[in-house]
């Protein structure tokens, strides 16, 4: 799935209200959190690879970088299905 997808299935997930609405932000608040978590994530083009291979730079240990999808958006892509 890619980031544009991900971000798409969450969105649906989201429900519209007023900006006042309680039972909405409590009802959404998990759905927003988790697209924060996949913002975090988002793909980079590695500027040190001859690839255009995307990375996420937030799961980098050290100065390298994890190839995306990483294990964070693996395990929400997992849970989403």
């Amino acid at each position: 799935m890619t980031y544009d997808e991900l971000m798409e299935l969450i969105d649906e997930r989201i429900e519209d209200c007023q900006p006042d609405c309680n039972k909405h932000k409590w009802i959404n608040a998990p759905w927003l959190a988790l697209r924060a978590v996949v913002e975090l994530h988002k793909p980079v083009i590695n500027p040190n690879s001859k690839e255009l291979d995307s990375w996420c730079f937030q799961c980098a240990e050290g100065r390298f970088y994890a190839k995306y999808p990483c294990p964070t958006i693996q395990a929400i892509e997992k849970e989403l299905e």
